[in-house]
């Protein structure tokens, strides 16, 4: 964000916060009077019984019913039968934030910590323990309270609510909105993020006997700020940003639970607008966010979900864009989830589980198909925001298994196949365009594999935001399943948030069918080089369980190239020119059709942010004047007892012609075979005539399919 707006924002809210946070009846100069709930509010403030007021105010806010929560006391025994884990975790959380004790771990937090730290005396929220400021920005969304609000709930004992009031006081009154404080505590989408765990956490404590008058005035007076700033801020940066999606689903949230407030409606018209706009800015064709990372697409998919779902429940109409885009969002979600139900670690990503966001969006959307992919019963939060009615109405709503295995996301250019919609399915991706600015890595042409229940080649993941030695090697290229040249980054890492060289991808091309799915893109990258390098890779999924990769590197003077693959653990092994897999069953062969070499080192994982894990990474490299390819064949030999060869290609005199021309190769499985011819530079005619097997083909890239006496040619390019 421009830090000079920036700066001027908060100068015109200082004077709004001093003069909001004093004592006196500055919240009834702030309501609605004509709104009709308010009457009695409305009777005692005019008759200056302003005690008698506040004690009416609360009186409504504990008597209108919920945005979020609609469990009721009788809901708290099958709570706690049914969700025990949940329960008990929810308790230990609230207990740890009472003692100042703060380890944040939500399945979707976006900073996760693996190192506890607690506060000795008074909170500092401006305290950043571990040198990293995304810890003081997961402490300023606070949606550790909410635990402090189940907790109540499933216990009833009021220290929790006194722990809650206590550290919202806290928070308000050492947080007026400063400049010094705007990329601590007040950042904008901090604001945005805590609105809905405040709400959420009022509406389970809000019968306490903590909740008194006073507390409810000092509370919505701060909402009533966190409005304000938010709505008039508005930059470009928020339209084109997930920033701008969490900052005013904040508004919207805000305007919902504030809606006695005379600016309530505008509040709300606003929210709705810009949501839309940056729902129609961000949300691609294919229905992902442009960013290129499932974590933050998924970020701002939550919020459109909430948006929805308070809208249905206040009757509030919303623009058909920003519906249909959302459900866009749900349908994107189920082309990358892999068979074990989580996002694909895609950029700066965690290893999250889908099922959660999918089982709100099968509800708001009344989706059977997005319920294929979702919990088959409401998961512990979702219990809390709708309920036992729904609870039973989720459990018989029928389920209807996607139209498609595959999908390329043409406008982000990502191909995921996948061999069943079953747990034990095959899975692979490939990532043949960039487009995602800060989260993005340099990760064109990454491949990654899952089957059997389990990664195989995996995405590095992200670890961290500081600019240090760790967030370049996570977004290097080699920390991904691509290709390098000369041991140089196909991108040149600038900062955190940018590079100084951006790789960029051209000639996308894919197709899916139903016995084979196939992708090809160039990474020009190396161009850069005194010694140009034009590089390509070509993807084809036999389905279900075998696939090739053809790797073509074109230059004049010498180079290094090389292809990476990263493993999970260090369970896998060099043997026979080739990788192999270690585990007890279900071993991955990586078979190397040409002489290269193979090399196993010392590597990480990161699966979430703040956690790293010693893994394998294998480089097959090769040094090499001219022209290079690499063919590699990756599949399952204990269940495929395959044959693979280069087989000879013939131009139309008869005679072989060279790699740098065309190379073919053979897959023998029982009962059918495969040949994949690619041309790797066209003829000076208008056609490419090859003869392969006694069979002349025409084209770019060609597959046989050969099945007894019959004998099919796919022309695929």
């Amino acid at each position: 964000m421009n830090k000079l707006y920036t700066t001027l924002l908060l100068c015109i809210f200082f004077g709004l916060v001093k003069a909001s946070a004093g004592p006196g009846d500055d919240i009834f100069k702030k309501l609605n009077p004509d709104n009709p709930s308010l009457k009695p509010v409305k009777a005692y403030y005019d008759q200056g019984e302003l005690q008698h007021a506040r004690k009416a105010l609360l009186n409504i806010f504990r008597q209108k019913e919920n945005l979020y929560i609609r469990v009721s006391p009788a809901d708290r025994s099958y709570i706690r039968d049914h969700y025990k884990e949940e329960v008990r975790t929810s308790i230990k959380t609230a207990d740890e934030v009472r003692d100042k004790y703060f380890l944040f771990r939500y399945e979707w937090d976006m900073e996760k910590t693996t190192e506890p730290y607690q506060f000795k005396k008074e909170i500092d929220w401006y305290a950043e323990p571990f040198g990293d400021e995304e810890w003081t920005f997961m402490l300023n969304r606070h949606r550790y309270w909410t635990d402090l609000g189940r907790a109540y709930f499933i216990t009833g004992k009021e220290k929790y609510v006194k722990t809650f009031v206590e550290q919202v006081t806290h928070w308000i009154d050492q947080n007026p909105i400063l400049e010094s404080n705007q990329w601590k505590s007040w950042r904008r989408i901090e604001a945005g993020i805590r609105a809905e765990n405040w709400i959420k956490t009022f509406e389970l404590v809000k019968n306490s006997k903590h909740i008194t008058p006073e507390f409810l005035e000092k509370f919505l007076n701060a909402l009533y700020i966190h409005a304000e700033f938010i709505d008039q801020g508005y930059s470009r940066h928020s339209q084109m940003s997930n920033w701008g999606v969490l900052e005013f689903h904040g508004l919207f949230n805000l305007a919902a639970f504030l809606s006695e407030f005379r600016d309530a409606e505008k509040w709300q018209q606003s929210a709705i607008a810009r949501l839309n706009t940056c729902i129609q800015n961000q949300i691609l064709e294919d229905g992902t966010q442009w960013e290129q990372s499932p974590m933050y697409h998924n970020e701002v998919f939550h919020c459109y979900l909430n948006t929805i779902l308070l809208s249905q429940r206040k009757n509030i109409a919303l623009p058909e864009t920003t519906l249909q885009k959302t459900r866009d969002m749900a349908y994107a979600d189920i082309e990358w989830q892999k068979p074990n139900y989580h996002e694909p670690l895609l950029g700066d990503s965690d290893d999250n589980d889908l099922r959660a966001l999918l089982t709100t969006a099968a509800i708001v959307f009344k989706d059977k198909t997005i319920k294929s992919r979702a919990h088959k019963e409401l998961d512990y939060e979702n219990f809390f925001v709708f309920g036992t009615k729904m609870q039973k109405e989720y459990r018989d709503m029928v389920i209807q298994e996607p139209d498609f295995l595959s999908a390329y996301q043409q406008s982000s250019g990502d191909l995921y196949s996948r061999s069943s919609w079953k747990e034990d399915a095959y899975y692979s991706s490939f990532h043949i365009k960039r487009l995602g600015g800060g989260h993005s890595h340099d990760n064109l042409l990454h491949f990654t594999l899952f089957a059997k229940g389990r990664d195989y080649l995996i995405d590095g993941g992200r670890y961290t935001y500081v600019n240090n030695k760790w967030r370049k090697y996570f977004k290097d290229n080699s920390a991904h399943n691509t290709l390098g040249v000369d041991g140089l980054p196909n991108s040149e890492y600038g900062s955190s948030w940018g590079n100084s060289y951006e790789a960029r991808s051209e000639g996308a091309f894919t197709r899916i069918t139903e016995n084979y799915d196939y992708a090809e893109a160039i990474n020009t990258a190396y161009l850069r080089l005194k010694d140009p390098v034009w590089m390509k890779r070509q993807m084809l999924y036999l389905k279900p369980d075998v696939w090739l990769l053809v790797d073509s590197f074109h230059g004049k003077e010498e180079h290094t190239y090389s292809s990476y693959f990263n493993f999970p653990d260090k369970q896998v092994e060099v043997r026979d020119g080739g990788l192999s897999t270690t585990l007890a069953d279900h071993n991955l062969r990586i078979q190397p059709l040409n002489e290269l070499s193979v090399r196993l080192e010392d590597a990480w994982w990161s699966p979430e942010y703040n956690f790293k894990t010693p893994v394998k990474r294998a480089e097959l490299s090769k040094k090499e004047k001219g022209f290079a390819s690499f063919i590699t064949l990756l599949y399952f030999p204990e269940k495929d007892k395959l044959k693979y060869e280069k087989v000879p290609v013939y131009n139309r005199q008869d005679k072989i012609v060279p790699d740098n021309e065309a190379e073919a190769v053979k897959i023998t499985l029982p009962g059918k075979e495969y040949t994949l011819v690619v041309a790797h530079r066209a003829s000076k005619g208008l056609n490419t005539f090859l003869l392969v097997d006694d069979q002349v083909l025409s084209g770019e890239v060609i597959l046989m399919e050969q099945e007894g006496d019959t004998r099919k040619i796919h022309v695929i390019k």
